[in-house]
């Protein structure tokens, strides 16, 4: 974020609140917002202003900015969905843009399982991913990739990435190559 801009965010805010913050104050809230976008920035100034009756506290900027867990977490529910359509339980999947998922799903028993249970039990399934998505952002640890049938049966018939290519011109988790590709077996 531009320092300008943000002094001038904070002038704004400044003067719709009717407080003054001191010059130490001042750089608390620069240190933590410094990260966020200029648009971020403005958004939350605004949005502050009108849904605020105080002075914003740096979490509360923050919030504005983010939005609440379950906001995103309801998000990240739509994004599995999108996946599991897409995908199914045969293909293994990974989720770039909400990677918590994965931790999620791994915790309510697995890609495949998640896909039988979620026909029968949509609700409650829902209930519990919304729960558990913001404990799993928290801890930050999440699978890369979550296997479908596809590669956990490859991998239980002992083939391996190099097998599939070469055979198959097929990935472990069944995804088709073109082998036009593959040099030697690998992929380039």
């Amino acid at each position: 974020m531009d320092k300008k801009l943000f002094l001038k965010s904070l002038n704004g805010l400044e003067s719709a609140f009717g407080e003054k913050l001191n010059e130490d104050r001042a750089k608390i809230y620069w240190d933590i917002l410094k990260n966020y976008s200029d648009i971020e920035m403005k958004k939350a100034v605004v949005k502050s202003i009108r849904e605020l009756k105080y002075f914003p506290k740096i979490s509360e900027i923050i919030s504005v900015i983010e939005g609440n867990s379950e906001d995103e977490a309801e998000l990240a529910w739509q994004y599995f969905k999108e996946k599991l359509e897409d995908k199914g339980g045969y293909m293994s999947v990974s989720f770039p843009k909400y990677p918590a998922v994965a931790g999620v799903i791994d915790a309510l028993g697995g890609w495949i399982k998640i896909g039988e249970t979620l026909l029968e039990e949509e609700k409650w399934v829902k209930k519990d991913f919304i729960k558990l998505y913001s404990i799993m952002k928290k801890r930050g640890d999440h699978p890369k990739e979550l296997p479908g049938i596809f590669e956990i049966g490859n991998s239980n018939k002992g083939y391996t990435e190099k097998t599939m290519l070469e055979r198959y011109g097929r990935r472990l988790d069944g995804k088709k190559v073109d082998r036009k590709l593959i040099k030697g077996g690998y992929e380039e």
